[in-house]
């Protein structure tokens, strides 16, 4: 009680001292029982407040449950009017009763003054320390400490001399010297006078109120000065006692005596010289001097008498008594004033200014203490002086208090001082009661109110790194999630591989291990006081619960949750980061903290937009600038991922989400597929849990494109970094400029058609090519203000401004993807394979948003999974930097499990585990089944797919997102490229995959397809398989070769035949049997089969006859047409007696037909002679045709000039010209 007493009228007295704002003092010699007591005085003001804070939290807690008691009583019942007022006043009743028992109850009546509040006491302090600045400034040179307080406000300008007064006479600080000086000056005489008059003389003798007057400042040395103050007083005086001298001069004569008399009688220096004066002597010398009578007798005797025996003395220069008695009579003149009102506040009133005033000086008093303190009942003092400082902090939200405290005790836990060997960290710990106490402490009190912790954060890490080091952390901090164990975790200390020798060799190495064999000797383990100091240790830190700061972390404040945050990013970051600061690097620690930071975000995931920026940038940082692959490297993919599974359940932050994972593949190629499988397990997990909440086409481009360049060893798109300010035109344009390796510029058309070119187009020679999948894409990069354009579309310049650059020719007439796949994990493949059939058998989950990307994926592992994955390039190695503290650290290894490869870049089936290398094999053989079956499910399903798609448009109505499910659009983004897909696996070596997709290639239902994209399919499928056939793809296996090649040419012949009819009203027909005819003449001799050479005649008899059959060798008039001489020119360099076998010589009759049909188009002589081998024949070189003028034919000129003839009814339909031979006649549109 007696502390809030003095904080209300001592502490807050404008010119009393401030009792607790005063500065402390610590010994510089050990403890004595002053200073103990002096901590108990301080500890007194903690223990009073921290049971209101306490009482408080309880009160609010019961009437929070009586309320909602009564809000659930009130719901569940319904009652009468009068009993549910009678519960209502009950409940208030209690409520308050428990808020009068939240504080001590008050032994003294609570004046009837009023309390000041927070905010008078907040402005009386304020203005105290102005007036004390002012006082300072004034006991150096008065002038200055009064302008002071007039640019303060404090006093009035022009200056009012009886606010001067007051600040004069009541404030104790002042110098008493430096106030005689400041009122003697003649340029202050309205202060001066208001100082005289200020004092209240009436009713006393002379000498007394000379006495009450020199006390309040000291004269000055120079007569004149004292003459001139002498002179206001004695007028004063006679004036308030009614003149009772003859005039004011009698009374400044008698004054003046006085003075004189007070110095002759207690000066030393007078007293040396003479002998003191008597009452008479006294008497003489003002004889006559009262208007030339004389003194009252009686009244100068009794003057003499009490200056002889006190002293008029300047009672605040001395000590001891004369002080103390003037103190205290100040001390009764001010509790006359309004001042001396004593005000009696209820208890807890002012307990937070109290606590602000105090908490600085109380925990520098506790952490002395406990520092040079031994005796265990002080320690224990100490700290629950502290622990009930951190409670009364956090029940006031004083965040800053409570970082003091932390810090503070963090320092004596001994874990924040360096240690060069960690083994001793748990010795010295261990053995260091104070340390023990202290950690438990600064962690229990972090675990209860770390929710107004801040920058105590970082000391808080840094306690817990030392204990990872020296591991004594608890399992649950030191094993993470991993995608790759069988267990699902892996540990993330090193262990010191203690059988690794010296591999130094040489003279200084042989010193070495001379002279450190008796070091080693004596160090070879612990001893038991070790141990039981590691024990001791252990048990303290299993007791400080420190898994509990994750879970608890979702109970933080936002501002401590982001400060928690900031902190884990700043000490888990990267080498470049060290290097720019030149600091030490330590890989160990920084995964430590990464693994903190993730799984507090996981704890946090339900408010994770607060942290979630400040995180991926982060991650991009570590990720994104690794220039080789690193532990560090590796767990902030693996936390992404780890990241994305858990929030992509959260639509509010799943498209950020998504839009991070790109930053995997921003990663430097020989870093990511380093750590394919991680990422591979990963997005096998993601995909499984959350393939339903993926929404745009953009977000499952780069799942796709991830998908490929971890499973079939694919490289990452290209990156161009475009700074702020610059035109993005500019920047795309600039990008042409750039190396392939860095951005692919290719020309890109507004028909977009996953790469293909239209049907027309010429067959040309393979080449490289890169596939354009999306719209560019801008988005900003973290920290540098720069934009990355990240995509494998082709990047070219503005179509207006600047001309199409092309780097590289794209080829579309290629069943090969074009694209360069390097070696990949096999498991990788295997998972990666795995999580493509998962999302193609879910017909939920392939749209026409991602069909197109899905197909790109499988062809790529298909690319990967041809003959059993031995065909990819091997990529570089490279030896891997190490820095100075990694080199130091070479000695140790990561326990981990298998997460790793620990042969990076190696074999596909070389860079597994020996026990694990046949199931691995078989499954890589089996995969291009796999892959086979998922293409004809896509295959089966696409035109539903797109249906559907886009009769939900049209429900919608939605034109800027329509989905287009034609027959043209189908082939284009569907069914060639998995034609192709499936084609290319035709190429396999192994007999298997060749038989099984020689069947499925022939089951797919193509009826739908037009002429040209049948033609599109000869010219993109068939035709590149059977050019990659004639390929020695497996010399091992000639009559595997043999029996495919014969299949193929089969099928060749099979589906002409089928799709004869729609194939005859191309006007590249000629072309297309002329290019026919050339793979018969490859295929017939290829490695001098006897297969093919039987069976090539067969299929092209069956050919002929057919064709013969329909008229197509026959003119309109049942001549023989150029496309019969062009056939038999061709097929007689090969097959010479082909034609005596088929068509004997007969003389063959023309009937007169008995309608007038338009002629068959003939072929003339400007068809060049075929490409080798086997380039297909230009489309318009065997467009010319007979110049024949009929009814119905209009007559077009082709692209050489010349002319031919084109029927004019589109609708009519074939008819036959001959009965000896029948033709099909197909109409022609008019142009």
């Amino acid at each position: 009680m007696t502390q809030w007493l003095t904080l209300h009228n001592v502490d807050f007295g404008l010119f009393t001292v401030m009792v607790f704002s005063e500065h402390n003092a610590f010994p510089v010699q050990g403890l004595f029982s002053t200073h103990l007591l002096s901590l108990d005085a301080l500890l007194s003001i903690i223990d009073c407040i921290e049971p209101h804070c306490y009482n408080r939290i309880l009160a609010k807690q019961k009437t929070d449950t009586a309320l909602k008691e009564s809000q659930s009583s009130t719901e569940s019942e319904v009652n009468t009017e009068g009993s549910t007022h009678k519960q209502d006043s009950k409940m208030s009743k209690e409520i308050n009763v428990k808020k009068n028992q939240s504080v001590r109850q008050n032994r003294m009546k609570v004046t009837e003054e009023k309390v000041p509040t927070s905010d008078e006491i907040a402005s009386t302090r304020h203005k105290k320390k102005v007036y004390y600045e002012g006082t300072k400034q004034f006991n150096v040179k008065p002038a200055k400490g009064i302008q002071y307080l007039q640019e303060q406000g404090y006093l009035k300008s022009p200056l009012d001399p009886n606010e001067v007064v007051i600040f004069l006479k009541e404030n104790p600080r002042l110098d008493k010297a430096q106030i005689g000086e400041y009122i003697s000056r003649k340029t202050n005489g309205e202060v001066l006078k208001a100082f005289v008059t200020s004092f209240h003389f009436e009713d006393l003798r002379l000498d007394e109120a000379l006495r009450l007057y020199l006390e309040a400042f000291r004269l000055p040395g120079e007569a004149p000065v004292i003459s001139y103050l002498i002179e206001h007083f004695s007028e004063h005086w006679s004036r308030s006692n009614g003149e009772p001298f003859a005039n004011y001069d009698a009374a400044f004569t008698l004054t003046y005596a006085i003075i004189m008399l007070n110095v002759d009688q207690h000066n030393h220096n007078a007293k040396k010289q003479n002998i003191p004066m008597t009452n008479a002597e006294f008497k003489k010398n003002v004889n006559k001097c009262n208007g030339g009578q004389d003194f009252d007798q009686d009244m100068l005797e009794e003057i003499y008498n009490a200056i002889r025996n006190d002293e008029i003395v300047m009672p605040s220069e001395h000590t001891g008594l004369v002080k103390e008695n003037y103190m205290w009579k100040v001390l009764l003149r001010r509790g006359g004033t309004k001042d001396g009102t004593f005000i009696h506040a209820p208890p807890g009133s002012f307990d937070h200014e109290l606590f602000n005033l105090t908490w600085g000086s109380t925990v520098a008093a506790l952490s002395f203490v406990f520092d040079k303190s031994s005796e265990e009942a002080i320690i224990q003092k100490s700290i629950t002086g502290f622990r009930k400082c951190a409670m009364i902090a956090a029940y006031y939200g004083m965040s800053d208090v409570f970082d003091n405290l932390v810090i503070s005790l963090c320092k004596f836990t001994t874990l924040l001082s360096a240690h060069e060997n960690p083994e001793s960290i748990s010795v010295s710990f261990g053995g260091n009661m104070k340390a023990k106490l202290a950690a438990q402490t600064v962690f229990q009190l972090t675990h209860r109110h770390g929710d107004i912790l801040r920058e105590g954060w970082k000391n808080i890490l840094d306690c817990m790194i030392q204990l990872f080091r020296a591991k004594l952390l608890p399992k649950s901090l030191i094993e993470v999630e991993d995608f790759i164990d069988t267990s699902g975790k892996i540990s993330i200390i090193r262990e010191d591989n203690t059988t690794a020798q010296r591999s130094e060799s040489g003279v200084l190495s042989s010193f070495y291990s001379y002279f450190s064999m008796s070091e080693t000797a004596s160090t070879k383990g612990p001893t038991p006081e070790e141990q039981e100091a590691t024990r001791f240790a252990q048990e303290c830190i299993e007791e400080c619960n420190l898994e509990n700061l994750i879970t608890d972390s979702r109970f933080l404040r936002e501002e401590s949750l982001q400060e928690l945050v900031k902190a884990l990013i700043v000490q888990s970051q990267g080498p470049e980061a060290h290097v720019s600061s030149e600091t030490a690097f330590d890989e160990d620690a920084a995964v430590f903290f990464l693994e903190f930071l993730i799984k507090v975000v996981l704890q946090n995931r339900d408010r994770v937009n607060l942290v979630w920026q400040g995180v991926r940038d982060h991650i991009y940082n570590l990720v994104v600038n690794a220039s080789e692959h690193t532990f560090l490297v590796e767990r902030a993919v693996v936390g992404l991922l780890r990241l994305a599974i858990r929030l992509l359940r959260r639509e509010e932050v799943a498209p950020q989400v998504l839009t991070s994972l790109r930053i995997t593949l921003m990663m430097k190629p020989s870093v990511i597929h380093c750590i394919t499988r991680h990422i591979a397990f990963g997005l096998h997990d993601l995909l499984r849990t959350n393939a339903a909440n993926i929404h745009t086409g953009q977000d499952w481009f780069t799942l796709f494109t991830l998908l490929e360049v971890v499973g079939a060893g694919a490289n990452p798109p290209p990156i161009l970094q475009v700074c702020t300010g610059v035109e993005m035109s500019e920047a795309i344009s600039d990008a042409g400029a750039q190396s392939d390796s860095e951005v692919t510029s290719v020309s890109t058309s507004d028909g977009y058609d996953r790469g293909y070119n239209s049907d027309g187009d010429l067959y040309e020679s393979q080449s490289k090519a890169h596939r354009c999948p999306s719209p560019l894409e801008v988005r900003p990069v973290p920290e540098n203000g720069s934009w990355l354009l990240v995509n494998r579309e082709n990047i070219s310049t503005t179509k207006e401004e600047q001309p199409r650059k092309t780097s590289l020719t794209t080829n579309q007439y290629t069943i090969e993807l074009n694209e360069e796949l390097y070696y990949c994990d096999s498991k990788s493949l295997l998972k990666s394979s795995e999580t493509l059939s998962f999302l193609v058998r879910d017909a939920a989950h392939i749209t026409p948003l991602n069909f197109e990307s899905c197909v790109h994926a499988i062809r790529s592992f298909v690319e990967t999974s041809l003959n059993g994955g031995r065909q990819r390039i091997l990529l570089p190695e490279k030896k891997p930097k190490m820095t100075k503290n990694q080199h130091k650290k070479s000695k140790h290894k990561m326990k981990k499990s298998n997460s790793s490869p620990s042969r990076l870049h190696q074999n596909i089936n070389v860079s597994d585990e020996e026990g694990e290398v046949e199931g691995t094999a078989a499954g890589i053989h089996s995969l291009s089944i796999q892959l086979l079956d998922l293409m004809h499910t896509l295959h089966t399903r696409a035109a539903s797919i797109y249906k559907s798609w886009a009769d939900e448009d049209k429900v919608y109505q939605d034109p800027n997102d329509s989905i287009d499910a034609g027959t043209n659009a189908l082939w284009v983004k569907c069914w060639c490229p998995l034609l192709q897909g499936i084609a290319r696996l035709c190429c396999d070596v192994r007999r298997q995959v060749q038989t099984y997709l020689q069947r499925a290639l022939l089951v797919h239902d193509l009826q739908t397809l037009s002429a040209a994209e049948w033609e599109s399919c000869f010219n993109k499928v068939l035709f590149p398989l059977l050019t990659k056939l004639l390929e020695n793809i497996n010399i091992q296996d000639p009559t595997g070769m043999e029996e495919t090649r014969m299949r193929a040419s089969a099928l060749l012949t099979k589906v002409f035949l089928q799709h004869l009819t729609p194939l005859l009203s191309l006007s590249t027909f000629t072309a297309l049997w002329l290019t026919i005819l050339e793979f018969m003449d490859k295929y017939m001799h290829a490695d001098n089969s006897d297969l093919l050479a039987e069976a090539i005649p067969e299929s092209l008899k069956n050919m002929l006859l057919v064709m013969d059959t329909a008229g197509i060798f026959q003119t309109s008039h049942g001549a023989e047409s150029k496309l019969w001489k062009l056939s038999w020119d061709r097929i007689d360099t090969f097959l010479p007696n082909l034609r005596n076998d088929v068509f004997k010589p007969t003389v063959r009759e023309v009937k007169p037909t008995p309608t007038l049909v338009p002629p068959t188009p003939e072929i003339t002589q400007n068809t060049p002679s075929v490409p080798q081998p086997p380039e297909m024949h230009s489309p318009h070189e065997m467009e010319e045709e007979e110049e024949e003028h009929l009814e119905g034919v209009t007559v077009i000129k082709d692209v050489n000039g010349d002319e031919r003839p084109t029927n004019t009814d589109s609708n009519r339909k074939p008819v036959i010209l001959s009965h000896t031979s029948p033709k099909l006649v197909y109409p022609v549109k008019t142009v």
